[in-house]
């Protein structure tokens, strides 16, 4: 079974691709049938969002204020704009 959980956060109306999840399911047979025994649930990445976190991570403390600071900035911009 593949299954991908998708959210959608308090004051959006469109799900969040960064809050997609994956769940694993632990199961098992017994005689009275298969049971889920365990799950594991995990964020969904694409290539291009885990490319774009280690280069993140490779930044030094003040380079990553920075662009933390930015995109902070241009979310504040884009909202501006919408209303």
């Amino acid at each position: 079974m593949h299954v991908v959980i998708r959210v959608i956060l308090p004051g959006q109306t469109e799900t969040s691709p960064s809050r997609d999840s994956l769940p694993l399911y632990f199961a098992a047979e017994h005689d009275e049938g298969w049971q889920i025994e365990g799950l594991l649930n995990t964020r969904k990445l694409t290539l291009e969002r885990q490319f774009f976190l280690d280069d993140f991570d490779s930044l030094s403390a003040e380079a990553q204020r920075q662009v933390t600071d930015l995109v902070a900035g241009l979310k504040q911009h884009h909202q501006a704009d919408q209303s």
